[in-house]
């Protein structure tokens, strides 16, 4: 269908911030109107994906928006009623429903459906998997030296051993003197 070296080019994802204006869009169409044009939202989401259960999705919203338009039309009551009540939570949870389904459905159609490439779009490679005819020189790369070990310094004694040292050959002197000396008086 395409031929040969031409591959099909990957759908194109909409700008982000098209995509945010539509979601603020849609959202905003279904709540101002308080719910009778959330059936717009269903059918961009059944026009996006291109599912039967959408389009059923879509006809319900329709059918359940306009079927509520006609009972708050046709109720001629000056006064409002405890029954009055039943058909305005399900309007409210029908706008909640179908901006939250729209919602979760647009945002996961272009976050996991592949059309947005987790890395960037690389073409396949020429014809049928051969290299292309000409190739780039490789420069060859000059040998690499290796780092010169620094030599680790030989241990430092603390300046306390030394005085401690050197005490002790002074203790040593003193004692050689005195027995040098005794051996002197031992002698005679």
């Amino acid at each position: 269908m395409f031929g040969p070296g031409f591959a099909p080019t990957p759908p194109q994802r909409p700008h982000i911030a098209t995509l945010i204006t539509l979601r603020v869009v849609f959202v905003a169409l279904t709540v101002l109107s308080f719910g009778f044009l959330g059936w717009a939202a269903m059918l961009r989401i059944a026009i996006m994906r291109r599912r039967a259960v959408d389009w059923v999705l879509c006809l319900v919203a329709l059918a359940w928006e306009c079927g509520s338009f006609l009972y708050m039309a046709e109720s001629d009551d000056t006064e409002a009623s405890n029954w009055d009540i039943v058909p305005l939570t399900l309007l409210v949870l029908s706008i909640v429903a179908v901006t939250a389904y729209y919602l979760i459905v647009d945002i996961g159609y272009y976050d996991q459906s592949g059309r947005i490439p987790a890395v960037p779009y690389t073409p396949p490679p020429y014809g049928y998997g051969y290299p292309p005819p000409y190739a780039a020189p490789v420069r060859p790369q000059p040998p690499v030296q290796p780092q010169p070990q620094p030599q680790p310094a030989p241990p430092r004694t603390p300046p306390r051993i030394d005085q401690v040292r050197a005490e002790l050959d002074e203790l040593s002197d003193i004692l050689r003197k005195g027995q040098d000396g005794r051996e002197g008086q031992d002698g005679r």
